[in-house]
């Protein structure tokens, strides 16, 4: 990939993050209803013996009522989650955000102490919340396994994506902890 490939695709993920850490909870509600509508809709229609109305109904009723509640959880999340890293300008706290997640250790001390103190902010929530996670991702697995024997096969895409949960609850503790490395090497 060339060098003009990853700045135009760093500048269009910045974009994206800036607009996710400054949107009001009713947009990433609107966002996150558009995403999952679709969704709900099919698992009504596959796993079910419902019509496509019936299951464009159902779907459509449960992401209105979910989103809303996903819209603000992730709005609270985030305002809590970059509140970590602490008074930032504005043009700032994409980048903060972004070296707290992947990429090089920034250049620049300030942010690199900033993206610091957010990854040890979210791992102190991880660490605090990891058995509340992890049985709730375990009776997930469960409930969606016997739903996939009992009703239906294709609640074992749900099986998957809650086994897949329960391996990223496990998995992200090392993960901040080896970032938070990488961020205090960058001294």
């Amino acid at each position: 990939m060339t060098t003009e490939a990853v700045t135009a695709a760093s500048s269009q993920d910045a974009g994206v993050d800036e607009w996710m850490l400054r949107a009001p909870w009713w947009k990433l509600a609107v966002a996150m209803g558009l995403l999952l509508a679709p969704f709900a809709v099919l698992l009504f229609r596959l796993t079910g013996d419902h019509s496509w109305p019936a299951a464009a109904l159902m779907g459509v009723a449960g992401t209105v009522v979910c989103a809303p509640v996903l819209g603000f959880l992730t709005a609270t999340t985030i305002q809590d989650s970059t509140a970590g890293a602490g008074q930032l300008p504005e043009h700032e706290r994409a980048v903060v955000e972004r070296a707290a997640r992947r990429g090089p250790a920034p250049e620049d001390a300030g942010q690199r102490e900033a993206a610091l103190r957010l990854v040890e902010d979210r791992l102190l929530g991880l660490r605090a919340t990891r058995t509340r996670a992890l049985t709730s991702a375990a009776v997930l697995l469960v409930v969606s396994g016997f739903l996939a024997v009992a009703r239906s096969p294709w609640w074992w895409l749900a099986a998957a994506a809650c086994a897949a949960l329960l391996v990223v609850v496990l998995a992200a503790p090392a993960r901040l902890a080896r970032r938070a490395e990488l961020l205090r090497a960058g001294d």
